[in-house]
């Protein structure tokens, strides 16, 4: 069977590509910084970025099998897309109380372990009982292969996850923008423009909102791509562009 992708979804599917392929290689700059400093924390940022961006993945993976007329399991595609969120939570959780709330680390970690453990027993619970009325489908027969129709249980879990790291990452990055140093003010700058960013094109995706608009769909992928670039200024920010803003003022 030949399977044909209108100018809606080839968009969908190549900017998806394009959004994980740049994902990818900030979670791999990420690992060189980490071997160069022996900071476990860079690794699990780039390992944290590149988690959060599995939502877009299962769509970058189908594009790619298009391509070769192989349709993809929709089951595996639950998998990519939902099971790796709990443990960037989780992982983000240990790095954000590394740096603050050193005193409450073990209960936040121990409160966000239990809740991602329970999220992802009763997804794969839900996903081998009733994968269509628990979790959710891709409308496959009718030619649908990028937007999901999902349960309440992923309405539900997916935002509280986002809206829990969204507020503890804004109070990491707001904590350092009264700063003395330039520099370090904005790296805060960045990573609050990025992860803002991230967030709105992130509920925006969820909601299929745009989702037939050609052109909203490219303008959502190129502010995720950037959310990325930003994401990784705001950890490790060239001089250059401390200079140039510097040269501004």
């Amino acid at each position: 069977m030949v399977i044909l992708l209108d100018i809606t979804q080839i968009l969908i599917g190549l900017f998806n590509l394009l959004f994980i392929f740049i994902s990818l290689i900030i979670c791999i700059l990420f690992v060189i910084k980490y071997l160069n400093f022996k900071e476990i924390d860079y690794l699990k940022i780039g390992l944290i970025w590149f988690l959060i961006a599995t939502p877009w993945l299962h769509g970058a993976l189908t594009f790619i099998l298009i391509l070769f007329n192989i349709e993809f399991s929709e089951f595996i595609r639950f998998i990519i897309l939902y099971s790796f969120i709990p443990l960037a939570a989780f992982l983000w959780m240990d790095v954000f109380t590394n740096f603050l709330y050193q005193d409450k680390k073990k209960i936040l970690l121990t409160i966000f372990g239990l809740l991602g453990l329970i999220c992802e027993c009763l997804f794969f619970a839900f996903l081998f009982i009733d994968q269509k009325i628990l979790i959710g489908d891709f409308a496959y027969e009718q030619g649908i292969y990028f937007s999901a129709k999902y349960s309440n249980f992923i309405r539900i879990t997916m935002p509280i996850f986002l809206a829990a790291s969204f507020v503890t990452f804004m109070i990491f990055a707001t904590n350092t923008l009264k700063a003395t140093d330039l520099k370090v003010r904005l790296k805060s700058k960045f990573l609050i423009i990025a992860f803002i960013t991230f967030t709105i094109c992130s509920v925006l995706d969820m909601l299929a909102i745009f989702s037939s608009n050609p052109i909203s769909v490219v303008i959502i992928r190129i502010l995720l791509m950037l959310s990325s670039i930003l994401f990784y200024f705001g950890w490790f920010l060239p001089d250059f562009i401390v200079k140039m803003i510097k040269d501004e003022k």
